[in-house]
């Protein structure tokens, strides 16, 4: 009995033993395999993946792993569903943000009707008081006068200033030859003002009169561009459910894989004016030296230069995309330049702010203003061939339920252009250039993802369609590819060349393989082939993962440094700028890359707070180099928190992202 518990208990080591070895061999292979090849499952010991870790809103489809081979997505859980690039339809009132999210009322900046407007006949311009209005403002009767302001035209910073003229006073109406008055009204009997306000009038000079008469034998086609700051597709369906209404009754197309390629203003609206990337923007235009954005190849130049009658206006004009902390345009860029009468509204008129940004300016709303600029115009020149963009900040661009106020607003303007003629033969872009960037939401899966995907919309007279059907039709096909700055670059020239000008179309400098959106654009189309950087790719998810383990804060002190170098670099200003260290991780991501995706790169995405109290973002490759983690950033990192209040010791626009000035 003895010697059968002993041979069964040998037998048992022996089987034990083969165990241990067969165990020991399959880990040792593992281990090998995962220093040959750093997979998305195998990254090191330290990341571990949770149990059903993707949100829901981000877990790409289970049963959606084969390559997709027809043009347009036929998966509603993705806005982009292709072998290289899927990106998610997120519900925007999802639980991760709506209780984020609330509507604010339109405020009036007056209760009072106008005092003054104007009337413009082609070369004629006439002021006139609302004789209606008077007793609003006064029982005893006003007197008013009127200056002119034009743009201070000096060698320093012309954009900078403005003149403004004497006032004279006038009864009832008076005609002038300015493009821009201040109107003041006083009491008669107190001498007390009662009214003040600024109005701008688009007539036909000289040197437009001409271009009119050179565009008899032309072909005409008018390119309206519309810009409102810092408006994700996500968050105009949450704030401007009116205006997105009438946008799709209308048939206007939706670019639904629109992405940003840079962080901010500038360098998203230069990919898209003049088809450079941000350095290249900054190298090759250097904005901060006055006199060298004139010298800049942006494609409203071309239009200029080829017939078009071009327009530009902005509003919030010290945080102007050619001006915040930039010396903006030595001479007047376009034929018709605003940024003088915005000057004027904003710093001759009594202003009033909401969110931070300049809302009121005088009795007038400051995107209403520009509102009304690209409605004059459309309607100006609805005969002739023009080039207008006009771009609104004031009410969009700091707070996340700042613009709901204006979805009235923007609707009536988008209402009133579409009536009578005014459209029939422009194309307009109805557009942002990013999403929110910073605030609470920012530190949201959603915040991220919306960010990086702005509203992108175009209308196309029926004529177009009917002339150019294939066109037309690859602009369908592409309203579900990923999308970019730079393709818009592209459409721009093409449509040019559809204008019939002598015109030869340039690629863009960022982006070789990126073409107009009037060609169809390729399905399995990548980030990488989009030229846009994998901090602002959404092409793929991420999973959340533990802010604990040690890759990931090793990555955190990776961004940390890659801030402080940044700071550090500029050697004038960095020592008014605090040192930063890691009060936490708040969240860790990492990419995830399931077994039918087209590459096995590993990314980690890391929102770090530090202090001083600030935020920031950052996206980092990871790669295993013999046994030495090797982290890489992919972009520029982003700053999540409010930082301007903060940042005020320094002047360089870079340099104010990343410092938080020592007290």
């Amino acid at each position: 009995m003895e010697y059968e518990i002993h041979k069964l208990s040998v037998k048992y080591k022996t089987y034990t033993l083969i165990l241990l070895f067969i165990a020991t061999l399959t880990l040792y292979l593992l281990y090998v395999q995962s220093y040959a090849q750093l997979s998305q499952s195998n990254l090191l010991s330290t990341l571990e993946y949770p149990n059903n870790a993707v949100l829901k809103y981000f877990k790409f489809s289970a049963n959606s792993t084969e390559e997709i081979n027809v043009n347009i997505t036929t998966d509603p859980d993705y806005l982009v569903y292709s072998s290289k690039c899927r990106i998610p339809n997120v519900d925007p009132f999802n639980e991760e943000v709506k209780h984020l999210y609330k509507i604010k009322p339109y405020t009036k900046c007056t209760k009072l009707p106008l005092l003054t407007y104007i009337t413009v006949n082609e070369t004629t311009a006439v002021l006139h008081i609302n004789q209606t209005a008077i007793h609003h403002y006064s029982q005893n009767g006003v007197f008013c006068c009127y200056s002119s302001v034009t743009r201070k035209e000096d060698k320093k910073n012309p954009d900078a200033t403005i003149n403004v003229s004497k006032c004279e006073e006038f009864d009832n109406n008076v005609t002038f030859s300015e493009d821009f008055i201040i109107v003041e009204c006083n009491d008669v009997l107190l001498k007390k003002q009662v009214y003040k306000n600024v109005h701008a009038a688009i007539r036909i000079n000289d040197s437009v009169k001409k271009k009119m008469e050179n565009q008899t034998n032309q072909k005409q086609l008018n390119i309206l561009c519309v810009g409102i700051d810092s408006v994700s597709r996500l968050n105009f369906m949450r704030e401007m459910p009116k205006t997105r209404s009438f946008l799709e009754k209308n048939k206007w197309i939706e670019l639904q894989g629109y992405n940003k390629v840079a962080d901010n203003t500038y360098p998203n609206l230069m990919g898209l004016l003049s088809g450079m990337n941000e350095s290249f923007a900054y190298e090759k235009c250097k904005p901060f030296k006055i006199g060298y954005l004139d010298k800049c190849k942006l494609l409203w130049y071309d239009y200029r230069n080829l017939g078009f009658i071009t327009g530009y206006a902005e509003d919030e004009s010290n945080i102007n995309t050619f001006n915040f902390h930039k010396k903006g345009f030595l001479h007047e860029p376009t034929d018709y330049y605003f940024r003088p009468y915005m000057i004027a509204a904003e710093k001759k008129l009594k202003s009033s702010k909401v969110d931070e940004m300049t809302y009121c300016t005088g009795p007038e709303t400051s995107g209403e203003r520009i509102l009304n600029l690209a409605k004059d115009f459309a309607e100006t020149f609805r005969k002739y061939s023009y080039f207008g963009f006009f771009w609104m900040n004031s009410f969009s661009h700091n707070k996340l339920n700042s613009l709901s106020r204006m979805d009235n607003k923007v609707r009536e303007f988008l209402e009133e252009i579409s009536k009578d003629d005014i459209l029939d033969n422009t194309i307009v872009l109805f557009f942002s250039d990013h999403g929110l960037r910073f605030g609470e939401i920012r530190y949201t899966h959603t915040g991220w993802l919306e960010e990086r995907l702005p509203i992108f919309f175009m209308l196309l007279p029926e004529w177009f369609k009917i002339s150019f059907p294939n066109k037309y039709k690859n602009l369908l096909l592409n309203k579900s590819k990923l999308t970019t700055p730079y393709d818009i670059y592209m459409t721009l020239q093409e449509l040019l060349i559809i204008s019939e000008r002598n015109y030869s179309i340039v690629p863009s400098t960022a982006c070789a393989k990126c073409k107009s959106i009037f060609e169809e654009i390729e399905v399995n189309r990548s980030c990488e082939d989009a030229s846009i950087k994998q901090h602002w790719c959404t092409c793929g998810g991420y999973e959340h993962i533990s802010t604990g383990n040690s890759t990931v804060k090793a990555a955190g002190e990776f961004i940390l440094n890659k801030i402080q170098a940044t700071i550090d670099s500029y050697t004038k200003d960095s020592k008014k700028c605090a040192k930063f260290t890691i009060k936490k991780i708040m969240t860790a991501s990492i990419s995830s890359n399931g077994e039918d995706w087209y590459k096995n790169d590993t990314y980690l995405l890391i929102i770090l707070q530090t202090k001083p109290n600030a935020v920031f973002e950052g996206t980092v490759s990871v790669e295993n180099k013999e046994g030495r983690l090797d982290f890489q950033m992919q972009g520029s990192i982003s700053r999540l928190d409010y930082y301007d209040p903060h940042s005020h010791c320094v002047n360089d626009s870079n340099l104010k992202k990343y410092c938080y000035c020592n007290r």
